[in-house]
């Protein structure tokens, strides 16, 4: 393959992977090609994709959009899976997978400047995702606001219970009268 092409596919591999908060690199080796079309449909499921690769220009793709050190991961034959709403997913499915096509292995993930090789990328699957952080935040942010809006308008409506049992007290006593 010549330097030109390959050059070409490098680009092609990094306008893939450009704006991906994280990627995750998987052997597929062994894997049916049927089989392979599953895992694709379920990951595109989870707007989720995945690019077989040649590994020296993935590796240089790679390095060129900020993931630096997969090729301590890109040996043999890889898969990189990225995309998504967060890594978390990305593995859960992978897993969901994995169970399925037992010759489907994740290698290890690239996040944020770190590699986690192994069961160290599997252990992503058991955290929160984006959306449920995100609501544990916002609920953690409303509770107590919550409790202060409440205490704020207790007197008032204490006030306000007050004043309608005089009022209906008065009125009772005007059509006594």
């Amino acid at each position: 393959m010549s330097m030109k092409l390959k050059g070409l596919i490098a680009k092609e591999y990094e306008t893939k992977f450009k704006g991906a908060d994280s990627v995750v690199i998987i052997n597929y080796s062994g894997v049916a090609s049927k089989d392979a079309n599953d895992i694709r449909t379920a990951l595109r499921k989870k707007k989720v994709k995945m690019t077989v690769v040649r590994n020296a220009m993935a590796i240089k793709a790679l390095a060129a959009v900020g993931f630096a050190g997969a090729d301590k991961l890109i040996t043999g034959t890889n898969a990189i899976v990225y995309g998504g709403d967060s890594v978390v997913d990305i593995m859960k499915e992978l897993l969901e997978q994995a169970k399925k096509f037992s010759n489907l292995k994740i290698k290890g993930a690239i996040m944020d400047g770190q590699i986690l090789e192994g069961k160290a990328a599997e252990a992503l699957s058991k955290l929160p995702n984006k959306k449920e952080l995100q609501a544990t935040i916002v609920a953690q942010i409303v509770g107590p606001a919550r409790k202060i809006a409440g205490q704020v308008v207790a007197p008032a409506r204490k006030l306000a219970g007050q004043v309608k049992a005089v009022a209906e007290k008065q009125e009772k006593a005007g059509a006594a009268a």
